[in-house]
């Protein structure tokens, strides 16, 4: 086990080169000129010698190649660069508004947990039923709904009483309080609720008819043990790798919840960044969602030896 855990990491280094330097093409190609959006209304009114004193000192004169080995350079240190807008080091404002963002993941994956695994286990247990299709026509509209429209018809129903119920604030952050986070998260989780459940119900259908559970039916096992002891258990495996490849889903979803409820985590941070060509925290914010991405990857490659014991990794 700890020699694949390590052979794995070392498969992680000529990944995260690849994607940063795919990453660092895309934003060196990127139209407008970075120092604008830094200066704003300034950069018209400074003497061409100024503008062109930032520019050298911010290394905007240098050439890709000179860019790109320095930039790579701080990356091999654990130095992800400084922000030109916020004149801050990339790392602590990963540092600072990660744990919110891992709030709202968490949040979403707990929504997706509690509600897409019962749906679809009833819904696989109601097989062709009315209870059946209605279930998964409303995982179907789950997976098409996009998260931003989702967003503000939760605000327009959930959060005034105009046209719907005030149950909870519009946005906000009061220090990730519970009740500023139930509904970010409801919408955050909802794409994967209806994925799990559209998963799940496929799985048990695909256990139930083993001959294992045939034959623990006929001794006699009582319903809920052989439900969720034998087939539950059996058909956890597609369930985990959807788990695990939705987590890049629900960092990506962040970005658009964040900004609808003014959440302060990575996505606000990363809007405005791409907004005014911020570079650094760019780059930094992708890698990072990227590594995060890869060890998920790795912690689900683990969890299903832990599933299924007949599962080992040398």
């Amino acid at each position: 086990m700890a020699l694949y855990i390590l052979r794995r990491l070392v498969q992680v280094i000529p990944t995260l080169f690849g994607i940063f330097t795919v990453l660092f093409i895309l934003a060196y190609l990127m139209p407008s000129d970075p120092l604008r959006a830094v200066l704003g209304e300034q950069y018209r009114r400074l003497p061409p010698e100024v503008i062109e004193g930032i520019r050298e000192e911010l290394g905007l004169n240098d050439s890709f190649i000179e860019r790109y080995v320095q930039f790579l350079g701080q990356l091999l240190r654990g130095d992800l660069g400084r922000s030109y807008i916020l004149s801050q080091d990339v790392s602590e404002i990963i540092a600072y508004r990660f744990p919110r963002t891992l709030q709202l993941m968490i949040g979403g994956m707990f929504v997706a947990l509690i509600m897409g695994i019962p749906i679809g286990i009833i819904a696989a247990e109601k097989q062709y039923t009315w209870i059946d299709h209605f279930l998964m026509f409303i995982s179907l509209v789950g997976v098409s709904m996009p998260v931003f429209w989702l967003a503000l018809i939760a605000q327009m129903l959930l959060t005034q009483s105009k046209y719907g119920i005030a149950l909870f604030p519009v946005a906000g952050y009061e220090q990730g309080s519970l009740i500023h986070m139930v509904l970010p998260s409801l919408v955050i989780g909802t794409q994967l609720t209806a994925t799990l459940a559209r998963i799940t119900r496929t799985a048990m259908l695909e256990v139930r008819g083993q001959d294992y559970i045939v034959t623990a039916r006929a001794k006699g096992l009582p319903y809920r043990m052989v439900l969720i002891g034998h087939q539950l258990r059996n058909a956890l495996i597609p369930i985990i790798t959807i788990i695990g490849l939705n987590i890049g889903g629900l960092l990506g979803g962040s970005i658009v919840t964040e900004t609808v409820f003014n959440w302060p985590g990575l996505g606000r941070a990363i809007v405005p960044a791409i907004e005014r060509r911020d570079t650094p925290v760019i780059l930094g914010i992708l890698l990072f969602g990227s590594f995060l991405f890869i060890i998920i990857n790795l912690i689900t490659d683990l969890i299903y030896a832990l599933v299924n014991p007949r599962i080992r990794y040398s």
